[in-house]
């Protein structure tokens, strides 16, 4: 008699969850683009009172780029495995 063969088919959390997974690239990638790609907001115009846009520029960027990485750690904790189900590895 053939027994069935039973594999322990345990996928990666990335491979598990790919559109979580991607959301992440895809906001990391874009504030470090954002970041680095100084045509954005290297400009003087527009100008509020003696400020040029990059000063602006920098007083949104900075919120936001916290708040991307919040939402993008709030995505990582769905990706993390329950504290209970560690010994299910072996």
């Amino acid at each position: 008699m053939s027994q069935p063969t039973t594999r322990s088919t345990r996928r990666s959390a990335v491979a598990a969850h790919p559109m979580i997974s991607a959301a992440i690239a895809v906001l990391v990638v874009a504030d470090i683009f954002f970041a680095l790609y100084t045509p954005i907001y290297s400009r003087i115009t527009p100008k509020l009172g003696d400020f040029p846009f990059f000063y602006w520029y920098l007083l949104i960027f900075m919120p936001l780029t916290s708040l991307v990485l919040w939402i993008v750690m709030q995505l990582q904790k769905r990706l993390t495995p329950p504290a209970g189900d560690e010994g299910s590895l072996r």
